[in-house]
């Protein structure tokens, strides 16, 4: 059954969903992008304010594909405590050279490194092998331009199964996200994701900048809970 994942972008919303606290809670700044990234302090802050109770994320930014800069990001973002830190890899003349130019940073860091493409910017599954050869902990997918379009409308579900399919044939944590309903979580969880990101939907109509209303992460939590229930029917 695929966990969840839900992304705050400030110490308040954190402390809001401490009642109905995600499997993995993932930081960023949805105004700065798509992976924007939050300041260390605040993440930092937010860290110590879970305190254990659920794994934490946090991703460095909408950067170039630039290994230096990324592995600067990557290092910097580490030392706030968090258990995965995610970095964005956009398509990019360079991107190959660049993933395998990061191989020595995510190797030499004690943090797990996810890997996140986007469907809407023409992710390559053929990359997996190659994240997973650069010392990458795991691959999710996600839209890069959020203006509604959820990641059923981009990928078919069969392109979806391969991704997870291939993803755990190469021993990669697997997650998809990409304005993801709540009405979504019973067919994406048959593809048998790690777990299934968060954040428009923990939102007031939909809007991935505006704050968290926790009736709504309510409801996620409780659509994960009734699927997964449903599918130890099923079996």
């Amino acid at each position: 059954m695929s966990k969840w994942l839900a992304s705050v972008q400030s110490l308040e919303e954190a402390q809001q969903l401490l009642p109905v606290l995600p499997d993995i809670l993932d930081m960023k700044d949805p105004s700065k992008g798509a992976l924007g990234a939050l300041d260390v302090e605040t993440v930092s802050q937010i860290v110590d304010l879970i305190a254990g109770r659920c794994q934490t994320s946090a991703t460095i930014g909408d950067l170039p594909m630039n290994a230096e800069l990324i592995s600067q990001a990557m290092i910097t973002m580490a030392t706030s405590g968090v258990d995965y830190v995610k970095v964005g890899l956009f398509s990019a003349t360079n991107l190959r050279q660049c993933i395998a130019k990061l191989e020595p940073t995510i190797k030499a860091l004690s943090t797990p490194v996810i890997a996140v493409l986007f469907v809407d910017k023409e992710a390559d599954i053929a990359l997996l092998p190659l994240l997973k050869a650069s010392g990458f902990h795991g691959v999710m997918i996600d839209t890069a331009i959020k203006k509604g379009q959820h990641l059923r409308a981009h990928w078919s579900a069969l392109k979806l199964n391969t991704f997870v399919q291939q993803a755990q044939q190469q021993g990669l944590l697997c997650g998809l996200a990409g304005a993801l309903r709540c009405k979504d979580i019973p067919s994406l969880s048959q593809h048998g994701a790690d777990y299934l990101g968060f954040r428009s939907a923990l939102c007031q109509q939909q809007n991935r900048t505006s704050e968290i209303d926790l009736k709504l992460a309510k409801e996620v939590q409780r659509a994960i809970k009734i699927t997964e229930i449903e599918q130890q029917i099923a079996s």
